[in-house]
């Protein structure tokens, strides 16, 4: 798509549930959003300052318009697509570069999505006789955010484990999330705008979201891109532990992958693969143990092969978003295919919008079932 023929992109900044008005919108110099698979989703917004008429205080910085997690929203359409809600966050920091050159002053604010309200309060609480699941999604609705949970094994009987909790919210369930290879997010449904829990695996069997064509003549839609395949990075794993229930000594392992195998080639090696030994983890049970040794060998597949790049929204006629995957044309038979995107950042100006990705995939090569384009 070239860019005469491209789609318009059009914003919407809300602040405490009210549109910003032209005034503010006309002050704001950037808004960088960071969508993050592993780690919370951060709004910042650069805005122009200036000292007001007859030098009593400054625009905007002292309006206390950002107080302290003052809610954030931000939503995005290309040409006449529908709007798609992009960041849901509150207000936790905001900052100022005062200068006495007209029009170089600057106020920045930062927001973090929804999850920051499971960071106020660290609690000490039992969870009995609950999976790691239902302890996700009843926390989740405690916050009022939808639950979007996958079931996990086992659901632990208060006679044998109770799950203590000796934290806040949210790293409380990061936790339980690494021990069964699940994200854990708290992110705006796109089209609702409502804030949904999430606690499984990453979605990797999702139909991609859209293709990234490097180097593809007109149809390119990538400014950049790097590929870096790093060979050790995949591991089988072995565990020991002593299990509750019989008191001896517990083992697991774990060689290959559970996940979807994004390539033809897995990076995890079928002969002399890296071996990393696990002990002591704490895990009681030998199902437990074997859940998060086969979670360590798919997350550190995921990552084997990464690629970064940047892209303009409006010529690929979409907005490339994280945590979905994306298929990827032109970079060679081995690293064309699809990839599964663990972060993205937005940068918005009065005229211009662009992203920058991160991409990760746990094989080489091309599967026959990708549907690219014509």
């Amino acid at each position: 798509m070239s860019p005469d023929t491209a789609p318009a992109i059009a914003y919407e900044l809300l602040i405490d549930g009210t549109t910003a008005d032209q005034d503010l919108r006309d002050r704001i110099v950037q808004i960088e959003l960071e969508e993050h698979a592993d780690m919370a989703d951060m709004l910042r917004l650069t805005l122009a300052v200036g000292v007001r008429e007859k030098g009593r205080g400054w625009s905007v910085l002292d309006n206390d318009v950002f107080a302290r997690l003052t809610p954030i929203q931000l939503r995005i359409a290309v040409g006449s697509g529908s709007v798609q809600t992009l960041f849901n966050g509150y207000v936790i920091e905001t900052g100022a570069q005062l200068s006495d050159r007209p029009g170089q002053s600057r106020m920045t604010v930062v927001a973090m999505d929804a999850s920051v309200l499971m960071l106020l309060e660290e609690k000490t609480r039992s969870w009995p006789n609950m999976s790691d699941s239902s302890i996700a999604a009843a926390i989740f609705s405690e916050h009022g955010f939808t639950p979007q949970v996958d079931a996990t094994q086992p659901v632990r009987s208060e006679s044998d484990v109770v799950v203590q909790q000796c934290a806040a919210d949210m790293p409380f369930l990061k936790q339980l999330a690494a021990r069964n290879g699940y994200e854990c997010k708290v992110v705006p449904n796109p089209h609702t705008g409502q804030n949904e829990g999430h606690f499984h695996p990453p979605r990797l069997n999702d139909a991609p979201q859209m293709t990234l064509s490097v180097n593809f003549g007109d149809a390119t839609n990538v400014e950049e891109f790097e590929i870096r395949y790093d060979m050790l990075r995949a591991a089988a794993v072995r565990a020991q532990d002593i299990d509750i229930h019989s008191l001896q000594v517990q083992e697991a392992r774990s060689e290959s992958l559970s996940w979807e195998t994004l390539g033809a080639i897995p990076a995890l090696a079928s002969e002399r693969p890296r071996i990393r030994r696990l002990k002591t983890v704490g895990l009681a049970e030998t199902g437990e143990l074997q859940t998060y040794a086969q979670a360590l060998v798919d997350r550190w597949a995921l990552a084997a092969i990464s690629a970064q790049g940047a892209l303009r929204p409006a010529q690929a006629g979409q907005v490339l978003r994280a945590r979905r995957p994306v298929l990827v044309r032109g970079a060679g038979p081995n690293f064309s295919g699809l990839y599964y995107v663990t972060r993205v950042t937005h940068l918005i100006t009065s005229d211009s919008y662009s992203q920058r990705f991160t991409l990760y995939r746990n094989a080489l090569g091309l599967t026959g079932q990708e549907s690219f384009p014509s």
